[in-house]
């Protein structure tokens, strides 16, 4: 049985409320002249304004959506599928998805169908609380992962890997710079799942957008995939490491920062009170590092669960006060240490393993202390080996604290492999440097932004009031975190393809953020890969049984119209009659 409703049912108060003071004004008006016919005018004019209101909230029915099936028929749907279904249910309705969906259609469907790679994340609610079932789709051939700094030091290593679940036996992937200058190249032998990578020498610092291009065995361009890098000028970073007793990790590690032209200040402890000091690329000078003066010169602080345990107090404090305002970033080497007991700063959660070994993205095996990192709020990724994070960073006020539970990284170095060991040791310390500038840090963005969707940018400041802007100057509404103070993200929605700023200004400080969008050709698997997992993680009901489903059926409001016209033109033609 249907059910009575309006349509704007959420103004139904204060419509009831208009049409009583309506109403109250009538009667106060007709009072003075009341005549035989009172009644039946106040009848009459009650009947008029409950007609207006009716008007106004759009009165319908609740009715149950008859027992019929649809298909939505989304982005790389295969025929032979819908055929299927056709076969099954010769009345199946058929939807096509072009970034909306058509509600009238929508709401006479009981049970439906996704085909393809489903549907968009924003158009989720649409298909809130109803019966979707959605069917296995095949992910168009291409690179489905891939992994790659996309914000780099001049001078620094563009470093990239790939996998590539189907290739072509004979076809190669070219890394290219601007102007289609090759730097390096991949030829698969095999129709096999393949993981490769690349890696090219950036220069002048800007925005630049490399590619990836597939080849066939006659050289001929089959795909082209666009790798936007953003270059900034090469920075001497300012480093200090301290170690509870020297170790080999410790001192390549230390070598390999010294090789990069940055400044880098060891301090190992010898015993009780005494100390080894190294300089590097720097002049010998009174340590006073961890003072309040001395952290603001510093990028990245490095040190193992000894060396902070022997810290002053106020050498403690004054490091967490630097990570919290001043952006400081920390790295925490790991030991044996830092598995058991009190971490330093920030408690790190570590679930066991009987792994020591682990196979990085791009086939290198490196040992491990038999842990890996649990995610946890305010945690973010910057290692990981399958579904297992190696590496990972906190974030504490406005600056992070990071760690791995890698060991014996050097090893790579003694089995001549200096290239893989230099971009390990890149990937995991370049999230936690201090950021460029003093007053905001500007997380890097995973997901594929593509023209006219939600594009949303997380970032993190101490400044309280500020204003974000794009090129051309449009305020862009900003969105505190709610237990998180300094993280703020903010949602737009860009127009065109390529390379585009965003202004952070706050009181005298001024950043910029530069962020490229993808064209809608670009990366098609990645991005089918990654809406069929979230079309998959919202629609987990598929096997479900089929739910009624109640929809609103709006009443004609011709009806209503005319019972206002009837009520007013008998208010009009009644007292001429009468006279």
């Amino acid at each position: 049985m249907s059910e009575l409703t309006f349509v704007h049912s959420a103004y139904w108060i204060p419509g009831l409320i208009a049409a009583i003071a309506l109403f109250v004004v009538f009667v106060m008006k007709e009072w003075p002249r009341r005549s035989s016919s009172f009644v039946l005018r106040l009848v009459a004019g009650l009947v008029a304004v409950l007609a207006l209101l009716a008007i106004a909230l759009k009165p319908a029915q609740w009715s149950p959506v008859e027992g019929k099936q649809g298909v939505l028929l989304t982005s790389g749907y295969q025929e032979t599928q819908l055929d299927s279904l056709r076969e099954t249910n010769p009345e199946l309705k058929e939807l096509v998805y072009q970034d909306y969906i058509d509600r009238k259609e929508l709401d006479s469907i009981s049970q439906l169908f996704i085909l393809g790679s489903g549907i968009k994340p924003y158009d989720f609610w649409q298909l809130e609380g109803r019966t979707v079932k959605l069917l296995k789709s095949e992910i168009p051939d291409g690179i489905d992962q891939l992994k790659y700094s996309k914000t780099l030091a001049e001078g620094e290593e563009l470093n990239l890997t790939a996998h590539y679940p189907k290739p072509k036996p004979g076809n190669q992937i070219v890394l290219q710079a601007p102007g289609n200058l090759g730097f390096d190249s991949v030829v698969f032998s095999a129709a096999t799942d393949t993981v490769f990578s690349l890696q090219a020498k950036v220069k002048a610092p800007g925005d630049f957008v490399y590619t990836l291009a597939e080849k066939d065995l006659q050289g001929t361009v089959v795909n082209n995939e666009a790798l936007p890098v953003h270059i900034n000028p090469e920075k001497q970073l300012n480093v200090v490491m301290l170690s509870a007793f020297p170790s080999f990790e410790f001192k390549y590690l230390k070598n390999y920062l010294a090789e990069l032209n940055h400044q880098v200040l060891v301090r190992s402890q010898l015993t009780q009170g005494r100390f080894k000091y190294e300089y590097f690329n720097q002049e010998r000078k009174p340590f006073n590092a961890l003072s309040t003066s001395g952290l603001k010169d510093l990028d990245l602080v490095i040190f193992d669960v000894g060396a902070w345990q022997s810290l002053s107090r106020n050498e403690q404090n004054s490091i967490k006060n630097a990570i919290i305002q001043e952006g400081l970033g920390v790295f925490v080497m790991p030991s044996e240490d830092l598995f058991y007991g009190s971490q330093p700063l920030i408690d790190f959660k570590f679930t066991r393993t009987t792994q020591t070994e682990v196979e990085l993205q791009d086939g290198t095996v490196v040992s491990t202390f038999g842990y890996y990192l649990d995610p946890a709020t305010n945690f973010n990724a910057t290692l990981e080996s399958g579904n297992q994070i190696l590496a990972g960073q906190r974030f504490l006020g406005f600056g992070s604290v990071s760690t791995t539970v890698l060991s014996n990284t050097y090893a790579l170095q003694l089995k001549g492999n200096q290239e893989r060991y230099n971009t390990l040791w890149s990937e995991i310390l370049k999230s936690v440097l201090k950021p460029e500038s003093d007053v905001v840090f500007w997380e890097e963005r995973e997901r594929i932004g593509t023209p006219n969707e939600p594009y949303t940018i997380k970032f993190r400041t101490a400044v309280s009031e500020f204003t974000l802007t794009d090129a051309d100057g449009n305020f862009i509404p900003v969105a505190q975190h709610p237990d998180i103070p300094e993280l703020c993200s903010a949602t737009f929605y860009p127009e065109y393809t390529g390379w585009f700023t965003l202004k952070f200004s706050g009181g005298d400080s001024v950043s910029e953020h530069a962020y490229y969008v993808f064209s809608e050709e670009d990366w098609q698997t990645i991005k089918a890969k990654a809406r069929v997992k979230a079309n998959r993680d919202f629609f987990n009901n598929a096997d479900a049984d089929v739910k009624e489903i109640l929809i609103k059926r709006p009443i004609n409001p011709l009806y209503f119209f005319v019972i206002f016209v009837l009520a007013i033109g008998y208010l009009w033609l009644e007292p001429k009659l009468r006279s």
